[in-house]
Order: structure tokens, then sequence, then C-alpha cells
């Protein structure tokens, strides 16, 4: 397999071969501190990350909405009182409208066998980086209580050689590829 590309495909089993992939890398954002320092730090690392793992002219956001953003905790401070977590990403910079696939399933590929797991509405979005940055800025922020954020997970992929960028938090990020 060496040398040889793999693709992904959208839909609901979307990340179910990178679960799976040895080929993954996983980087700590940052190393504690102040609140406002460990947001940055990561938030910079992220980028920069980012940028070093997938090519400029085939970015693609993968963006799942919560099922139900208003029973989130903090949602009615966060300004969450619609169902739709696109229309909150869109507020930030994000358009959803011009999705290149669009589908229902977990956000996790172990979340089926979860009773208590509902399924999120998905949708694969071209981006430009400075909208991977609001991507990447929303996953950063989700733990830490920075804002403007909205309630929805994303990651960055590079469907054509199968690669994804996964900013899960302030702690961490995976690269993960097929091959």
């Amino acid at each position: 397999m060496y040398g040889q590309t793999m693709t992904l495909t959208l839909g609901p089993d979307w990340q179910h071969d990178l679960w799976a992939s040895p080929y993954r890398l996983r980087f700590e954002l940052n190393e504690g501190g102040a609140n406002l320092t460990m947001f940055t730090v990561s938030y910079d690392r992220a980028r920069c990350l980012a940028r070093a793992a997938l090519p400029a002219d085939q970015l693609i956001g993968i963006i799942a909405a919560y099922p139900d953003p208003r029973t989130e905790f903090g949602s009615e401070r966060f300004g969450w009182t619609s169902d739709n977590g696109f229309q909150h990403l869109e507020e930030l910079g994000v358009s959803s409208d011009a999705a290149i696939a669009s589908w229902t399933g977990y956000w996790w590929p172990d979340d089926e066998d979860d009773d208590e797991a509902k399924p999120w509405a998905h949708c694969a979005v071209a981006l430009t980086w400075d909208q991977a940055d609001i991507l990447l800025w929303n996953q950063v922020a989700q733990d830490m209580g920075v804002e403007p954020r909205a309630p929805v997970q994303s990651k960055l992929v590079d469907i054509t050689r199968g690669v994804s960028v996964n900013a899960y938090d302030d702690r961490g990020m995976d690269i993960t590829a097929l091959s």
C-alpha cells in the first residue's frame, strides 16, 4: 500500500475506515497555564498542524450539528435556543447551504451501540482556510467556555488522500490517514 492513495466516501459511514486505521498521530495542543493562554496556544497549534496535514485546494469540513442544542448545558446563555446548530455556525462565518453532501448518523462510529446516543445531522462543505480556522476555533473552544461558538462538532478532511484532522478540544488533535 505504500504510495497508494485511499479515498474517503461521504455518508453515514465516512469515518469507519479512519476509526480502524493504525495511521494516527496524536498531538498535545496546550501545556496548561491560564485559561486564555491554554486557548490561544491550542488554537495556534491546531491551525499550524491542520495546514501541515491538509492541502489548501481540497479542504473539506465534515460538520455535525448537536441533535438538540437547546438541551446542552449553558444553551440559553450561548443563545442556542433554536434546534439547528448549522444556523449558529453560519453566524460565525461557515455556511452549510452549499453542502457537497448531507446525511444523518452518529458522530462517533461506536455510538451506534449506545442506547442513549442520538443521530446527528451531518454535512460536508468545501472550505477556505478562513472558514477552517472558524471550525478549529469552535472545536478548541468547546470545553473551555470560550465564545463565540456553535453547537456543532467538525473535522477537516482531504477526501482524496484519506486524511482527517480532528481537534477534539483544547487538549489535543488527532491526524488520521487511511494509508
